[in-house]
Formats: C-alpha cells, sequence, structure tokens
C-alpha cells in the first residue's frame, strides 16, 4: 500500500516532475471511500478516485492510519487558518 510523502511546506515540492507530464484536474472532485478491511492486514483503508479532464480516472488508495495521520499534521500546521470562518 502506498505511503503519503506529505510536504507540508510545499512550494515547489514536485519540481522533480516534467511538467509536460503533469494534468491539471484542479476542477475535478475528489471522491472519497473508506474500505472496512482493505488493507491485506484487514485494516481499513482509503481509496481516492480523480477523474482527468480527459475522462480517465486516477484511482489511489493509502490505509486510513495514513490518511489520519497526514490530516493531523496539515490541521497541526495550520490550525490558525481552520479556524473561524
Amino acid at each position: 500500500m502506498p505511503m503519503i510523502d506529505l510536504k507540508l511546506d510545499g512550494d515547489a515540492a514536485f519540481g522533480d516532475v516534467p511538467r509536460e507530464k503533469m494534468i491539471d484536474a484542479s476542477e475535478a472532485p475528489w471522491r472519497i471511500a473508506c474500505l472496512e478491511g482493505g488493507m491485506s492486514s484487514g485494516r481499513p483503508s482509503v481509496a481516492l478516485l480523480i477523474e482527468l479532464p480527459d475522462g480517465r480516472v486516477v484511482v489511489a488508495q493509502t490505509s486510513v492510519r495514513a490518511f489520519v495521520a497526514a490530516g493531523r499534521a496539515m490541521a497541526a500546521r495550520f490550525a490558525a487558518h481552520l479556524e473561524g470562518n
């Protein structure tokens, strides 16, 4: 199962990926599904689906543990931006 490589200060974080290989799917909605027992260990996993502008679909999956850990790290880093409106 892929792990999450989280960059909390992500300016130029994808500089190693050639621009011509990138597909902008910024406007595409994310579909997220939790899969109970989705890991080979029996633990839950999370699947993320993004439909690309050309109609192809990308699906990525990781553990709920890794996904939630990434969310907690982002919440801690940007806590001031999450309060209020």
